[in-house]
């Protein structure tokens, strides 16, 4: 009964901050009502966790972001990045970071970016990859609702704009689950480009919303700067 309370407390929290990226919290609050019963037993990085009220971006409370590895980062780059933009090849890992939840992991985030694009290549205005590897089920949805909230703090803009952002990530941000690998693409002047397990889901072409959409991850206030130090290596 303790483990049910603690972990009915950690959904009220997130979701009283509405404005934290807690990602998936509606599907999360019906799949935990389903499952509860044996949820003493359930494994920590199932669907079903807290974890996916932080399935996309950092922010929600309780957040944790693992420090970078110590280890050289050894990866592929995404396939779909050297098809599809030639400019990908000069990339590599600059770091890594693993997003929890009370304990529970969201998600791992690998930064790809060329190693002479400055410390922090949003701000360098450079172009970069963000490859994210989920452990957790969110419906696109609530990817856009809840990432729009987090894009009108850093980047305020008017309502028409940000009507047109929600649109067009409603569009592109396809639901996730446990596995699914979601790659973003900035590029400056140009806008943002989303790949979905290899394929291409959408393309905005708007620079501001791609400032916007990555300011999330690498500005300097974001609610998580514990992960925006790991994945920009230090």
């Amino acid at each position: 009964m303790a483990f049910h309370s603690t972990r009915r407390a950690c959904l009220q929290s997130l979701a009283l901050f509405s404005s934290g990226l807690g990602l998936g919290l509606l599907s999360h609050k019906t799949a935990l009502a389903q499952s509860a019963p044996n949820s003493a037993t359930a494994p920590a990085a199932s669907p079903a966790s807290p974890a996916s009220a932080a399935a996309v971006a950092p922010g929600a409370v309780g957040g944790t972001a693992a420090a970078p590895s110590v280890a050289p980062v050894v990866a592929p780059l995404p396939a779909e990045l050297l098809g599809r933009l030639p400019l990908a090849q000069f990339w590599q890992v600059r770091g890594t970071g693993v997003l929890r939840f009370f304990g529970f992991k969201a998600y791992d985030a690998r930064l790809w970016a060329a190693a002479d694009g400055g410390p922090n290549p949003l701000l360098a205005r450079q172009p970069f990859a963000l490859d994210i590897v989920y452990n957790a089920t969110v419906s696109g949805e609530e990817i856009a609702r809840v990432s729009l909230v987090e894009m009108s703090r850093l980047r305020p803009a008017g309502p028409d704009r940000l009507e047109t952002w929600n649109q067009a990530m409603r569009q592109a941000l396809p639901s996730v689950k446990s596995g699914d690998r979601l790659v973003g693409v900035h590029l400056p002047q140009v806008g943002a480009r989303f790949y979905f397990n290899g394929r291409l889901t959408g393309e905005v072409n708007d620079p501001a919303f791609s400032d916007a959409f990555f300011a999330i991850w690498f500005d300097e206030n974001t609610r998580r700067p514990e992960l925006r130090r790991a994945l920009l290596g230090g």
